[in-house]
């Protein structure tokens, strides 16, 4: 039995898998205390904030990360310093500029937030994926107690402290705080390290992580444009509760999450898009049964777990979770095509979906508010997901039966992989 667990924990799809489960449930937990601590309105306003960073981290970080494993495997030289100095010189170049933003223009207080997380999430998007990348065991259990830390923390800040917008702020920030200290703190030596110029190398890593850096954009965007949108149209406890709604709507996306990693690592290894078409049936299966028990439960659990300042959230969940089924063949589906380099295609389908997204959000929002926020999501997700269907169908050759509909075949073959 401990040799059992001895390899489930020294292999890294294993325990990243685990990691993951233990990391979703202690967020969903976080949300809970969250929730409750700050209440609808404070709640919304941080979901803006957080949803405007996980954009602007993107942008400003120029997808630098995504060439660190590319370059490691192919560079004869030490690449870490390189990647390290880049992103000290990243923390340094936007904390001035927020700086400055922040004295020169009267901002809101969620703007001021924005400019002040920023930088952080930048920095500390380059120094987790090279930690994830070095010792990736490592990072995931750094993860786990980090994401533990910060539900205690916010535990003894709702007993100790009188909710505010900054101290809702402050609980969303700590993680990423305490993990760029301690991965910084790891490689702090390499930074030292004598390397070629920056000047040589930043423009070579921009041009490499640019087409990946869109693909992320595209997809952050898809999730998050919403929330963005909903900002000063309708009050901020409706977007706290919208968040909620949608936040029990992607529980779904958990399965497919899980196993994409897997199916890539298959396909890099000899599988063909058939091994693909196994996964998302096997998803689409498991997914449509949370879906029923998130319709039988939900309600009651939303009640129970947020409260009554939380109604609503149910509705929009209601809603969202027919497009979140559609959402699994685009996230599997665009894993197949990175395995097989075809990452563009991929960037130009999310595209598609989100200028949808955007549009019916312009004209849906003012009519129905939150729930016109919803009726978008579906409808973008739905044609993000058409778009990958019939492209994955048509240069594969598999029909659409065989990524829709389990068969008898795909239960011995799962029980085989389960063994």
């Amino acid at each position: 039995m401990f040799g059992r667990i001895k390899k489930l924990v020294k292999n890294p799809y294993s325990f990243s898998l685990i990691s993951k489960g233990i990391g979703v449930l202690v967020g969903f937990l976080f949300t809970i205390f969250q929730s409750r601590y700050l209440g609808a309105e404070i709640k919304g306003q941080v979901a803006t904030v957080n949803s405007i960073v996980s954009i602007t981290s993107i942008l400003f970080g120029l997808g630098v990360y995504h060439a660190y494993p590319y370059f490691k495997r192919n560079s004869k030289t030490d690449v870490m310093p390189i990647f390290m100095k880049i992103a000290l010189l990243f923390l340094g170049i936007y904390t001035s500029i927020s700086i400055a933003a922040i004295i020169v223009f009267e901002l809101s207080a969620q703007l001021i937030a924005v400019f002040v997380i920023t930088p952080l999430l930048t920095y500390n998007a380059i120094v987790s994926y090279i930690t994830l990348i070095e010792v990736p065991n490592k990072r995931s259990a750094t993860d786990i107690v980090v994401l533990i830390s910060e539900l205690i923390l916010l535990i003894v800040l709702w007993i100790v402290c009188p909710r505010s917008f900054v101290v809702g702020v402050a609980v969303i920030t700590v993680k990423d705080v305490i993990k760029a200290i301690l991965f910084t703190s790891w490689w702090r030596k390499r930074i030292f390290v004598p390397s070629e110029s920056l000047k040589i190398w930043i423009p070579k890593l921009v041009n490499f992580g640019f087409f990946p850096m869109l693909s992320l954009l595209m997809t952050t965007l898809n999730y998050r444009v919403d929330i963005i949108m909903l900002n000063g149209r309708v009050p901020d406890a409706s977007i706290g509760v919208y968040s909620i709604g949608i936040l029990l709507a992607e529980r779904i996306w958990l399965i497919p999450d899980a196993v994409k990693g897997v199916m890539v690592s298959n396909i890099a290894k000899g599988k063909d898009a058939r091994e693909t078409a196994y996964v998302i049936r096997i998803c689409n299966t498991g997914c449509f049964v949370i879906i029923l028990a998130i319709i039988a439960l939900g309600k009651p659990f939303i009640d129970l777990m947020f409260g009554p300042e939380f109604e609503g959230a149910y509705q929009v969940t209601l809603i969202v979770l027919a497009g979140v089924l559609s959402m699994i063949y685009y996230k599997l589906i665009a894993a197949y095509n990175i395995a097989l380099g075809k990452q563009v295609v991929s960037f130009v389908f999310l595209s598609v979906a989100v200028v949808v997204h955007i549009i019916l959000n312009l004209i849906l929002i003012p009519i129905w508010g939150i729930y016109g926020a919803g009726i978008s999501s579906v409808i973008s997700y739905a044609i993000c997901a058409l778009l990958f269907i019939i492209y994955f169908c048509r240069t594969t050759g598999i029909p659409l039966k065989d990524i829709l509909f389990i068969n008898k075949g795909d239960f011995k073959k799962l029980k085989a992989k389960l063994r």
